[in-house]
C-alpha cells in the first residue's frame, strides 16, 4: 500500500509539477516560519538564560530602582539616595568573611580619547571583589590585580568594540588613552558579548579608588550598585542572603522598623521571569502569524488532492470495483499528503538550517548563539503529518466514498 501510494503521488506531481510545487512551497514557508520562530525563541533564551547562569543565582543586586516597577512611582525611585561607600563598608563589615562584596560604580557619558580619536563611552569603575560576583571573559591581556584595584592604578580594562573604535584592533594591550586628564594604560581587552551579553562591549573598566578620585560621587550623577554573592550558597542561601543585606542596609541608613526600605534589593530569578515572559510573547506573536502559511499550506495540499480525486476518479473506481476496501482508498490518498506535507516540510527545515548557519557568525557577534532544540525538531515532523492529515483526511474520504460505477462512468 505504501509502494503503491509513492507511486501514485510521484505520477501526480509528475502530472502537475507546476502545481505540486506551489503546494510544496507553501508548506516550506509555513514550516520555515515555524522552525524559524523556534530557533530564534529558543537562541534568544539560552543565551540571557547561559549569560545569567554565569553570573550566578546567588547574588543581589542593591540598587536606588527596583528591576520591576511602574511608571506611576519612577520619580519616588529616582528621588532615593545612591549606594554609597557607607553602605558598601557596612555590607563588608557584616558579611564580608560569607560573601563577596563589590560596588560598581557606572559613569555612562564620558569622553575617551586615543591619539586623535575620541569617544562617548560608559566608564565603569569597580572595587576588588567584582570579578567574582559579575564574572567576564578577558580575551586579550588580563584583568586588575587586587593592588591595582585597591590603589586606584591608572590602568584600563576596554570592551571590544571600545577597543576597536578607539585603536582600530581589538588587541590593544600595552596602548594608553586619555581619560579625566589622565593617561591609562590598557591590561586587557574583554570578548565580544553582543547586544545580549550587556553592555560591556562599548565600555571602559578602571578601578572604583582611581573613578572616585577623579569624579567623586555627587548625589545624581552616575550610577551605582552593590553585589553581593554568597561564598557558600548552601549555607547562605539567597533568600536568607536578600535578608541579610536588607538588615545591614536600614541599620546603616538608620531607618526606623516601620520606615519602608529606600533602597530595591534586585535578584536575577525575578529578571529570568521576565525573560521567560519576553520570549514566550515573541514566540506566540510568530507562531501565530506563521499558522497562517501553514494554514494556506495546508487548503493548497487540500485543493491538489480533491484535483486529484476528480481526475483519478476511474481509477478509484476500478480499484473499488476489483474489491479494493474504501479505507485502502483513504489510507492511499492520506498518505499522499503526508508524503506531500512531508517534501514540504523537509524543504522548509533545510531553509531554517541554512539560515541558521549563514546568520551564526553575526548572532555570535551580539552575543547569541543559534541553537535548534532537538525536541523541536520532532514536534515540527508532526506537526507537518498532522497539517498533512487534516489537510487530505476531507478529500480522502470523499475518495472513498465514491460508488465504483458511478465513478467509473463519471471517469470517462
Amino acid at each position: 500500500m505504501f509502494a503503491e501510494a509513492f507511486r501514485q503521488t510521484l505520477r501526480n506531481i509528475q502530472a502537475h509539477r507546476r502545481r505540486s510545487i506551489l503546494t510544496l512551497l507553501t508548506i516550506a514557508v509555513g514550516i520555515f516560519s515555524v522552525a524559524s520562530v523556534r530557533v530564534f525563541t529558543y537562541s534568544m533564551e539560552r543565551s540571557i538564560v547561559g549569560r545569567f547562569e554565569r553570573l550566578g543565582t546567588s547574588t543581589v543586586y542593591v540598587h536606588h530602582f527596583p528591576w520591576r516597577f511602574s511608571d506611576e512611582n519612577w520619580q519616588d525611585y529616582f528621588r532615593r539616595p545612591r549606594i554609597g561607600l557607607v553602605d558598601y563598608e557596612a555590607v563588608r563589615s557584616s558579611l564580608g568573611a560569607e560573601a563577596w562584596i563589590a560596588l560598581r560604580y557606572d559613569r555612562p557619558s564620558e569622553k575617551v580619547s586615543f591619539r586623535s580619536v575620541s569617544e562617548e563611552t560608559r566608564v565603569v569603575g569597580v572595587t576588588e571583589d567584582f570579578h567574582v560576583t559579575f564574572p567576564l571573559e578577558v580575551k586579550y591581556g588580563r584583568f586588575f590585580s587586587q593592588e591595582e584595584l585597591r590603589h586606584g592604578a591608572a590602568v584600563a580594562v576596554l570592551g571590544s568594540r571600545l577597543s576597536r573604535a578607539l585603536t582600530g584592533g581589538e588587541n590593544s594591550i600595552g596602548l594608553e588613552v586619555q581619560y579625566a586628564g589622565r593617561s591609562f594604560r590598557i591590561i586587557g581587552v574583554l570578548r565580544s558579548q553582543g547586544s545580549f551579553g550587556g553592555d560591556f562591549d562599548r565600555a571602559m573598566i578602571i578601578p572604583f579608588q582611581a573613578l572616585y578620585r577623579y569624579r567623586g560621587l555627587q548625589r545624581y550623577q552616575g550610577d551605582r550598585t552593590l553585589l553581593v554573592r554568597a561564598k557558600n550558597p548552601e549555607a547562605l542561601p539567597i533568600d536568607l542572603l536578600e535578608m541579610r543585606v536588607r538588615g545591614v542596609m536600614r541599620r546603616a541608613r538608620h531607618l526606623p522598623p516601620r520606615t519602608p526600605d529606600n533602597f530595591a534589593i534586585n535578584r536575577q530569578d525575578a529578571l529570568l521571569d521576565q525573560v521567560y515572559k519576553i520570549t514566550g510573547y515573541v514566540e506566540t506573536i510568530g507562531m501565530f502569524i506563521a499558522g497562517f502559511a501553514l494554514i494556506v499550506g495546508g487548503f493548497g495540499v487540500a485543493n491538489i488532492l480533491y484535483i486529484a480525486v476528480r481526475e483519478r476518479r476511474s481509477e478509484i473506481g476500478i480499484q473499488r470495483a476489483m474489491g479494493a476496501p474504501r479505507h485502502f482508498i483513504l489510507v492511499l490518498f492520506l498518505i499522499e499528503g503526508i508524503l506531500l506535507t512531508l517534501a514540504g516540510g523537509a524543504i522548509g527545515l533545510f531553509l531554517t538550517g541554512a539560515l541558521t548557519l549563514g546568520l551564526s557568525g553575526w548572532a555570535a557577534g551580539e552575543g547569541i548563539i543559534l541553537a535548534v532544540a532537538p525536541k523541536d525538531l520532532v514536534w515540527t515532523i508532526l506537526v507537518t503529518i498532522g497539517v498533512g492529515l487534516l489537510a487530505a483526511f476531507s478529500p480522502a474520504w470523499s475518495a472513498a466514498r465514491l460508488h465504483p460505477i458511478q465513478a467509473i462512468r463519471s471517469g470517462y
